[in-house]
């Protein structure tokens, strides 16, 4: 299955705001020679993400977050995640590439990798997954804040999502959420954003009667990951038409969760919900 999307794939001004390489000319330098290589990847319609020549310092910056991020993933992140970690052998001590990553997942679970030049438009990014693809940046974040990030990077991607995408079934959930996406009105693509965004971006999941870590923005994000554990987020129970009414913001530590009973209850409601947007 393919996606039908044919929008140019615009980015978003992230380094416009208060972002920790924004006055970084060295940064800034880095940061578009590695997006180029993503640019030419969709124009030239390559298979293969590009090889990126990463740094001694970048490979210092996923250190230090895998580091950090590591037993906080020991203890609270749910199974599922733990399981495709262990199945994709994320190395510690460098970043590993998107090519090799994305050959991996599509062994295990037929999902692939695309390399973008950065954040996109929801309709774009979520269009993709109808098609067993994510967008994924390779850029890795600014060394003078290597726990913080107002956008996604190459930790976002990899210790975030990329484990997630080995499990069948969360990447059926994607692809469905993907293929409505396609032909949403701009209502309808609201509410799939924000579903996907309290649920595969930072939702929680029980498990086991307890709580754990489902999203990539939790997964990946240190701040974030403390903060929901911290007894003082808020945490709610999921509840998917308050999910699409409320709204969020990506460049600042999220003040809630939801918790999702189960994959089966997440897959049910939102198949629901896609099929409610033909009734209207």
């Amino acid at each position: 299955m393919t996606t039908t999307s044919t929008q140019p794939l615009h980015t978003l001004p992230i380094l416009d705001l208060d972002h920790p390489g924004a006055h970084d000319i060295e940064y800034r330098k880095r940061r578009e020679q590695i997006t180029k290589a993503a640019i030419t990847f969709h124009a030239e319609e390559k298979s293969t993400p590009s090889f990126v020549h990463y740094t001694k310092e970048e490979h210092q910056v996923w250190q230090h977050v895998y580091n950090k991020l590591k037993p906080l993933h020991d203890k609270h992140a749910c199974s599922l995640y733990k399981q495709g970690r262990i199945l994709l052998n994320l190395p510690q001590d460098h970043i590993p590439q998107l090519a090799d990553l994305s050959q991996q997942l599509q062994q295990l679970s037929n999902f692939q990798l695309q390399p973008i030049h950065g954040l996109v438009d929801a309709r774009i990014f979520l269009s993709k997954l109808a098609g067993n693809t994510m967008l994924c940046t390779q850029y890795i974040r600014h060394s003078s804040k290597p726990e913080f990030t107002p956008e996604p990077d190459i930790i976002h991607e990899v210790l975030g999502h990329v484990p997630l995408f080995t499990n069948k079934q969360l990447n059926h959930i994607s692809q469905v959420i993907g293929n409505a996406a396609i032909t949403a009105t701009e209502p309808q693509l609201l509410s799939l954003t924000r579903l996907y965004w309290y649920t595969i971006e930072y939702g929680l999941i029980l498990e086991h009667n307890k709580i754990k870590a489902l999203g990539a923005g939790l997964l990946g994000g240190l701040h974030d990951l403390q903060n929901a554990f911290s007894g003082s987020a808020i945490i709610k129970p999921f509840n998917i038409q308050e999910i699409i009414a409320t709204d969020f913001n990506y460049s600042f530590a999220q003040p809630h969760f939801f918790v999702i009973p189960s994959l089966d209850v997440l897959e049910k409601e939102t198949e629901e919900l896609i099929e409610s947007f033909s009734k209207k």
